[in-house]
């Protein structure tokens, strides 16, 4: 009767990670590392084979070089660059705006010796970000992004040491402002937010709305719903822009342009606020004397 093998199997969908070449970097040696200890299980096997010693060495030296790394790295411009970790950091096609990052431990030895490990791991990051005018995307739901870890093996030490090591890594190096990416998030801020600033934008027009349609109700009225509802609009596309701006998997260059879409997120957001607050007390004040 066979041994029955055991798997171990740990995966974690990635919601909140900030990079910049250097942490990316350091993240792939990390599993470089994980991937040569993997290597050394792979060798005691061999050891445990009744076969010659040449074969073997020969057999380890393949399997060494299967241990290597293999990195894809792809561009905004879908340009790929695939090699070792040291290949492609030090390549000078290295994308200065990145889309995604992909390994795969167990592709070398399938690829090159039809091999099959016993542990090995997947990781992907997706560094995509949604775009601010392509509606179909529904801003109720959470922003999609395919960024996994995924572990699995017969050693179960070796599966959790690599996931728990990933997984501290990735917590130590979250985005801002996560929470605007999950769902039902743009709900509660049409709520409390969204349908508040669109009757307060039907107030401040309320003095021109009235010159304007003073002969025809019913254009006054139906100015009036339209207003209301392309200030919820605003509200969306805005969302949209925030999701943008403080993407929930992000990629820091240094030609990166955001800091200024930071600044100017900010100061509309600001002007809006303030405006708003201070028309809601000027009213209320009003209302009290």
């Amino acid at each position: 009767m066979s041994d029955i093998v055991v798997r171990n199997k740990n995966s974690k969908n990635i919601t909140s990670l900030s990079l910049d070449k250097n942490e990316l970097r350091r993240l792939l040696d990390i599993l470089q590392e994980r991937t040569s200890s993997a290597c050394e299980f792979e060798n005691k096997k061999i050891d445990s084979d009744e076969t010659e010693v040449y074969d073997k060495l020969l057999a380890k030296e393949n399997l060494k070089k299967c241990s290597v790394l293999q990195v894809t790295i792809t561009g905004l411009e879908d340009k790929v660059l695939l090699g070792t970790i040291d290949e492609v950091f030090n390549s000078v096609s290295f994308p200065e705006r990145i889309k995604s990052v992909y390994v795969h431990s167990e592709i070398p030895y399938k690829s090159l010796l039809n091999y099959y490990p016993e542990n090995f791991f997947e990781f992907f990051i997706d560094f995509s970000k949604p775009k601010v005018f392509d509606f179909s995307l529904q801003p109720s739901e959470r922003t999609p992004n395919f960024s996994q870890i995924k572990v699995e093996g017969s050693d179960n030490t070796w599966v959790n040491g690599v996931f728990h090591e990933i997984d501290s890594e990735i917590k130590n190096k979250n985005s801002k402002f996560t929470t605007i990416h999950k769902g039902s998030i743009y709900d509660l801020l049409i709520w409390f937010i969204g349908l508040p600033f669109g009757f307060w934008v039907c107030y401040k027009f309320s003095s021109f709305i009235t010159n304007a349609f003073i002969a025809s109700p019913f254009l006054k009225s139906a100015f009036y719903v339209y207003l209301f509802f392309l200030s919820l609009f605003i509200i969306r596309i805005l969302f949209h822009y925030f999701r943008w701006v403080f993407p929930m998997i992000e990629y820091r260059n240094k030609k990166e342009n955001s800091i200024g879409h930071k600044i100017l997120l900010g100061s509309l957001g600001l002007s809006i606020l303030g405006s708003f607050i201070y028309d809601i007390l000027r009213i209320f004040f009003n209302f009290k004397t």
